[in-house]
């Protein structure tokens, strides 16, 4: 065990930041199915920091959905460690307010009127600010108190929950309900997807983004790894900051979404401004310039960094 990690008891262990993990054997969380390949270890020793505990990441034979095995759940909130600002540091309120605004207006063109959105994990509240302001009636679940409440403040009606226990997914009917980088996050998809899929009403619509973890980034960063002569993957991060535990392509996205009841209207990737944190020293820049190349080529191959998708609830 790394120096991040520390024994618990002999089912759990702890983080150097305090969260508690208790591992569990589980099936892939898209399909069910136990047949996988291995795409080698990521967090503790396997990280270049020492971030978070050292699992295994593997992705399904049948869906393609990519899952870390053993899973480990929390046992406490981990993102209660980090601050709105702190976690948010990546993102510019502004161009999300407006990305809010755009999510609105193609809703409003696909459905022909305005109506009733919610997001689930919404964070800050930035998207749902900007369907606020072209007149939609908003309404936002957010697990993490602090988040919460600078989304309140915004004037956005806000339920603190975890999206498992929420109440706002079982007594209301909506029009439009965001994943927005939420999907990743979440350890049973398909139980939130079914849940979204009641909270629609007939012909509502489902907007989701995601980290596309079979992009040209993710493939040349193991490709990367292996020859530097280590087991590492980059794929998810399931223990550390951002906290994804569930990888995506477009391909297995789709899949998901169709088996849950709905059809794809829109999906494809985007390029995504990820960087790697400024270095000194030779290696550091050949890898920032590789990076930014690899993205470009990406973008261009339709192996982009993001997933965008459309989905109609039928």
């Amino acid at each position: 065990m790394s120096k991040a990690n520390t024994a618990v008891n002999n089912n759990h262990v702890q983080s150097s930041d305090g969260t508690r993990w208790s591992p569990e054997e589980r099936p892939c969380p898209g399909c069910g199915s136990n047949a996988i390949r291995n795409f080698g270890s990521r967090g503790g020793e396997a990280h270049r920091h020492g971030k978070g505990i050292k699992t295994t990441i593997v992705q399904c034979l049948h869906c393609e959905v990519i899952y870390t095995k053993p899973t480990l759940i929390p046992l406490d909130n981990p993102y209660d460690t980090h601050s709105a600002e702190e976690y948010f540091q990546m993102h510019d309120s502004q161009i999300k307010t407006s990305a809010g605004e755009d999510l609105a207006a193609f809703a409003e063109e696909v459905l022909g009127t305005k109506g009733k959105m919610l997001e689930i994990g919404c964070g800050r509240g930035e998207l749902l600010l900007g369907a606020l302001n072209r007149g939609w009636s908003v309404y936002g679940i957010e697990m993490t108190e602090e988040f919460a409440e600078v989304a309140r403040s915004k004037g956005i009606d806000i339920e603190q929950s975890s999206v498992e226990q929420s109440k706002s997914l079982h007594h209301q009917t909506y029009d439009v309900i965001l994943l927005a980088a939420i999907l990743e996050h979440l350890y049973d998809p398909i139980s939130i997807l079914n849940k979204v899929h009641a909270a629609l009403r007939p012909g509502g619509l489902v907007f989701i983004d995601v980290p596309n973890e079979r992009s040209l980034t993710m493939r040349m960063g193991n490709c990367y790894m292996r020859l530097r002569g280590t087991d590492w993957t980059v794929n998810l991060s399931p223990t550390f900051s951002p906290f994804h535990v569930v990888g995506f392509s477009p391909q297995s996205l789709a899949a998901v979404l169709n088996s849950t009841g709905f059809r794809v209207l829109h999906i494809g990737t985007e390029r995504w401004n990820n960087s790697l944190p400024e270095g000194k020293g030779l290696i550091n820049r050949v890898e920032r310039l590789g990076l930014y190349a690899i993205q470009k080529v990406g973008s261009i191959l339709n192996m982009a960094d993001g997933i965008r998708c459309w989905a109609v609830r039928e």
